[in-house]
């Protein structure tokens, strides 16, 4: 025997928490060095303590409750990491803030923390409540994307408890007044002048001022959302690509078995293992579908083509990985080309050179996606008229084949099984046979049904022959019957007529009705724009056939709906904390009205990085609700106590530094992720765009648009 390794998950497995660990110890060193430029060594120290406490007070939670760490735990944990020092250095910078008025460590600690606990603790409530309507979505979305909030929302109250009861106790022993360092002093002495003169200008000109601003972002919102696509889940590269299909209804396991093996000689023939392919395995008799699910028929096949890793390609990939990963081994990172550019030369090539035609009657080259929805494009047609669905299928299949981006087009009409009709002729009848009773004599010889019975020690045994020749349709006219009320025997084909007709294989039903699909796959393409183009030919079908849109538009339609009611209870939610925190209803509508015109930053920020709007875009959006108020709630918790205009002014100017600090945290913790995914995590990209660049937009409002509004609504008279 002969034992070889020709599929080993364990390196993908390796390789992924290798670069999810790595993004998170770089996002923590980028956070630190910008903590020791912007404050000083102590304060980062203190701040930089507080993420591994975090971290480790989570996963406990996270353990007890029963959440295991996988990629998108970790993914999760990624995201927060930007958002987890926020407490930490609003409550550090306000505590040395005490110090530089004169404090000892130990009034200053207590006094700065104290000061800081009900703006924090709304801050770090609105968060969580903006990412926990998310756990809303139903279906496989719901049940793939909600370690997310979970994990979100674990490691903010762990962060939020180690603020307020271990980082007073860091302070009190660690901060000391510094002569700060000449690039900090500098950079925070030109951006208090510039904060100044530009907030003084918003102050003075309020009217215009607000005016322009809230033109054009509504303006620019609504140019950006007219030329923004939709997709459902962000394309991702993988290590595998899919080759299955149907060598047509009738074959045996080793009929199929036959054509496969011409298909993976040729294959392998063409595609050298090496740099890009690692191995080529297959399996007999199943298929799996878009959700990684396996049907099973003796015809179907599934090849797995596995992947060599892909060759490191970024900054981050080649200069910070392999130094920040747990155990980097780059062997296997040979390839070149993405695995979509793989099964795009396969499927042209197995077009053009690989196979007749006539050797298979499905055969689908694709990568597999994330196994929310099953297909990209499903349509399911249903009617009474046979003719007529048939014609519509036909119809939409040629169709969708000239569309560009959509390929492996197929339906389930498994026809090949042929249906045996016994009529009894004249003869038949007078002998008195009946179709009841032919059908009868036939199922113990074709249908493996019990000819006898008999007792053993164990009871009654059933006798079942299995004849030899039960599949061949021509031993029908060799099988004698025995005449009814005699001993006389003929021939079948003497006493009746056999008609055939071809049916399906299988009869699919949805909510009792009879239904026939088409699937297919797109790509460089949103299943939006596909519809769009077909629907047309959808106008003209006969108004007799009754379609069905499924697969990702289905779903896409069922997120859009759901996440809009996750948005409204979010809005809601943290309007009941500003309420609380704030004690008015004015003010808190002030914080509130920043979330839909940071909404103009996000689409921007999809622009620039060149990726589509999707449902992790949208949940990003949902959760940057709650993260936007944050520098909302430290500005208005100051800016409140001014009576007059110059106190407006040195208030706003006060609440600078720690507004850009956390801001710049948030984004340089999701840098990473917005810059240098790869792989799976491409998938929550868009995620961290919307929460990166709507907090970097967000803090521009925070620092003027909230002032500005503050001055009109309390402060108008004020020169």
């Amino acid at each position: 025997m002969k034992f070889d390794t020709y599929t080993d998950t364990s390196i993908w497995i390796k390789n992924r928490l290798n670069t999810v660990v790595s993004n998170i110890l770089f996002g923590v060193i980028l956070l630190c060095v910008a903590l020791v430029f912007l404050v000083n060594v102590r304060v980062a120290l203190v701040v930089a303590l507080g993420i591994p406490t975090s971290f480790m007070i989570g996963l406990i939670f996270a353990e007890y409750y029963g959440y295991s760490l996988n990629m998108l735990s970790l993914l999760g944990a990624l995201l927060a990491l930007g958002m987890l020092v926020d407490e930490a250095i609003v409550v550090g910078e306000n505590i040395y803030r005490h110090m530089e008025m004169g404090k000892d460590n130990m009034t200053a600690a207590i006094d700065g923390s104290v000061e800081m606990f009900p703006a924090v603790l709304t801050a770090t409530a609105t968060t969580i409540f903006a990412f926990l309507p998310i756990l809303m979505l139903t279906g496989e979305t719901g049940l793939f994307m909600k370690i997310i909030p979970i994990m979100i929302s674990i490691l903010l109250i762990s962060s939020l408890f180690e603020a307020f009861f271990f980082l007073p106790i860091h302070a009190k022993h660690t901060f000391k007044l510094n002569k700060e360092g000449k690039f900090t002093e500098t950079f925070w002495e030109k951006n208090k002048n510039l904060y100044k003169m530009i907030l003084a200008f918003f102050l003075k000109w309020k009217y215009l001022s607000l005016i322009t601003l809230l033109t054009l972002i509504i303006g620019g919102s609504m140019v950006l959302l007219k030329v923004t696509k939709f997709e459902f889940i962000p394309e991702f590269d993988t290590t595998q690509v899919y080759i299955n299909g149907s060598v047509g209804v009738g074959h045996s396991l080793e009929e199929t078995e036959k054509k496969v093996e011409i298909l993976e000689k040729k294959l392998l023939e063409k595609f050298k293992l090496g740099s890009d392919i690692d191995s080529i395995s297959s399996v007999i008799g199943m298929k799996l579908d878009g959700k990684q699910l396996p049907q099973n028929e003796e015809f179907y096949f599934q090849i797995f083509v596995n992947l060599q890793e892909n060759k490191p390609d970024n900054f981050f990939d080649i200069y910070i990985n392999p130094y920040f990963s747990p155990v980097y081994d780059d062997t296997d990172m040979t390839r070149e080309k993405i695995a979509k550019e793989i099964a795009h030369e396969m499927r042209e090539f197995i077009k053009k050179d690989a196979i007749s035609k006539n050797d298979f009657k499905e055969l689908k080259v694709y990568v597999p996606g994330a196994g929310i929805v099953k297909y990209d494009i499903e349509i399911a047609f249903s009617g009474k008229n046979e003719t007529k669905v048939l014609e519509a299928i036909h119809s939409i299949k040629e169709n969708l084949s000239k569309i560009k981006g959509v390929s492996n087009v197929a339906d389930d009409l498994l026809f090949g099984n042929i249906d045996l009709k016994f009529s009894v002729n004249n003869y038949g009848s007078e002998l008195g046979f009946t179709e009841t009773s032919i059908v009868n004599t036939l199922k113990p010889y074709y249908f493996k049904g019990s000819f006898s019975k008999m007792y053993d020690e164990n009871g009654i045994v059933d006798i079942v022959f299995i004849g030899k020749n039960k599949d061949t349709k021509e031993s029908l006219d060799n099988f004698w019957l025995t005449v009814p009320n005699g001993d006389k025997k003929v021939l079948l084909k003497d006493i009746a007529t056999i008609d055939k007709k071809e049916s399906l294989s299988q009869i699919f039903k949805e909510n009792g009705v009879a239904i026939k699909s088409i699937t297919a796959s797109i790509s460089d393409s949103t299943s939006d724009e596909v519809y769009e183009q077909l629907q047309p030919t959808i106008n003209k079908l006969d108004s007799s056939v009754h379609l069905d849109i499924k697969g990702e538009q289905q779903e896409n339609q069922k997120v859009k709906k759901e996440m809009a009611q996750a948005f409204v209870i979010a809005l809601l939610l943290i309007f009941i904390a500003l309420v609380w925190m704030f004690d008015s209803i004015v003010k808190s509508l002030i914080i509130l009205s920043t979330i839909p015109l940071s909404i103009v930053g996000v689409l921007i920020g999809n622009m620039l990085i060149g990726i589509n709007l999707s449902m992790p875009g949208l949940i990003g959006i949902v959760g940057l609700a709650g993260v936007i108020v944050n520098d909302g709630i430290i500005m208005m918790d100051f800016i409140q106590k001014a009576k007059n205009l110059d106190e407006l002014k040195n208030f706003a100017l006060q609440r600078l530094r720690p507004i850009l600090l956390t801001s710049l945290t948030t984004i340089l913790g999701l840098s990473t992720l917005i810059f240098f995914a790869s792989g799976q995590s491409l998938i929550l990209q868009p995620m961290a765009v919307a929460l990166g660049f709507g907090v970097m937009f967000a803090t521009v409002l925070n620092l003027y648009y909230v002032p500005m509004l503050y001055r009109i609504i309390y402060l108008n008279k004020s020169k």
